[in-house]
């Protein structure tokens, strides 16, 4: 059994698929029913190439799964995945695929797991009595019957949040954030970029000043859409605070206010501008770390700026300098309500920076700017002592 299994694995690995056995979904050991597998009619549309290249990978699946790689139940599994299971060119993309859906689905699982233990802490309710009097309701103190305390509802703090939106968008200042990188990532980038964009929305929802939030370059029939769509299920509802759009930033705002924000410019935005509209780059870029949001900004002819991040904070070793699309957000935010940089970084997480407690590394930090009211003789022999002297100073 275990050779055949083997030499079927090889089969799938090196792709020599001469005849393929009609598909039989595997059942389970410990469920009499067959496990529900993909709809192949669904996801083929009568294309018998497609037909046989998805039989192979169900093959293929259930032989990784035999050998006790990380494979997710047939039940987790949906049509959604199988169909990203197939655009995937190799083997080993496919297997990084199902690891990462395998820990989503234990994740799913533990999560029920730990709401019943959490349920069977509490124990059930208590009964109420139909015929209560308003004398034994008033008598009664707790929770369910006469108490100080005032209960506020999700409801009413969803109405909260969505009238500080609502003004935003009538007052506040306006913040784009520009969609149009699908193209340039991944499946799996631009399902994070989806991610890190509701969890923008959500950080600026929750501000006592929010940004007047506009999704530029959204196209409709895209992974990243999609994804965004099944995130916040009412994204085009016409009451939603969030503007949406198809067209570009260019068509929607006058071009001497647009300011792009890219970490690949030189000049840095030192003093924040209230009346500019700050624009964001919505790129993951994992894989593609070209400067994208720097040749669209020059190719458009628009001012860029970069957050004072080096002039800062001093990062460690190993560590990367880019940031989520929320941890940006955060810190415009908190630097348009206090115009302080140094709070406003606060959103930078700890492990990229060293931590500097010591008030002569703090000084040792800030000499390594340039200081304009020094100036430099070089005619001298040792200009470039000079040179190291100011840029490095430690006195």
């Amino acid at each position: 059994m275990f050779s055949a299994v083997r030499q079927s694995a090889k089969l799938v690995r090196l792709g020599n698929f001469v005849r393929v056995p009609p598909y039989r979904p595997p059942r389970s050991f410990f469920c009499a029913e067959a496990a529900q597998g993909p709809n192949i009619e669904a996801l083929t549309n009568g294309d018998k190439e497609l037909e046989h290249k998805l039989k192979v990978l169900i093959l293929e699946v259930d032989v990784m799964r035999q050998e006790g790689k990380l494979v997710p139940d047939d039940e987790f599994l949906k049509d959604k995945h199988w169909k990203e299971l197939l655009e995937l060119p190799t083997y080993s993309a496919r297997k990084r695929l199902l690891e990462y859906l395998f820990k989503i689905s234990k994740k799913k699982e533990n999560r029920l797991i730990k709401k019943e233990e959490k349920k069977q802490q509490r124990g059930d309710k208590p009964e109420k009595k139909e015929n209560e009097t308003l004398e034994e309701f008033v008598s009664t103190y707790d929770l369910a019957h006469n108490n100080i305390f005032l209960r506020v509802y999700d409801n009413t703090i969803n109405q909260l949040y969505n009238n500080r939106l609502v003004q935003a968008m009538q007052f506040g200042q306006k913040l784009v954030v520009d969609c149009g990188y699908d193209q340039d990532m991944t499946v799996r980038e631009n399902k994070n970029c989806a991610k890190q964009l509701t969890l923008l929305f959500a950080e600026n929802r929750a501000h006592d000043d929010p940004f007047d939030l506009h999704y530029c370059s959204l196209a409709p029939d895209t992974i990243l859409h999609e994804t965004l769509q099944s995130n916040i299920a009412t994204l085009h509802e016409p009451w939603f605070p969030l503007n949406v759009h198809e067209t570009s930033y260019l068509e929607k705002f006058p071009r001497e206010q647009l300011v792009y924000l890219t970490p690949h410019c030189r000049e840095e935005l030192v003093k924040y501008d209230h009346d500019a509209i700050y624009i964001i780059g919505a790129i993951v870029d994992k894989v593609n770390t070209q400067p994208l949001s720097l040749a669209k900004a020059k190719r458009e002819g628009l001012r860029m700026a970069k957050l004072p991040l080096d002039r800062y904070l001093q990062w460690g070793s190993g560590s990367g300098k880019s940031l989520t699309l929320n941890q940006c957000v955060a810190i415009l935010l908190d630097v348009k309500h206090t115009g302080d940089w140094e709070y406003a970084l606060r959103h930078v997480p700890r492990r990229k920076i060293i931590q500097m407690t010591d008030q002569k590394e703090q000084k040792s930090f800030k000499s390594r700017f340039w200081k304009p009211g020094k100036k430099l003789d070089l005619s001298r022999k040792d200009r470039r002592v000079e040179v190291r002297s100011i840029m490095y100073d430690e006195n």
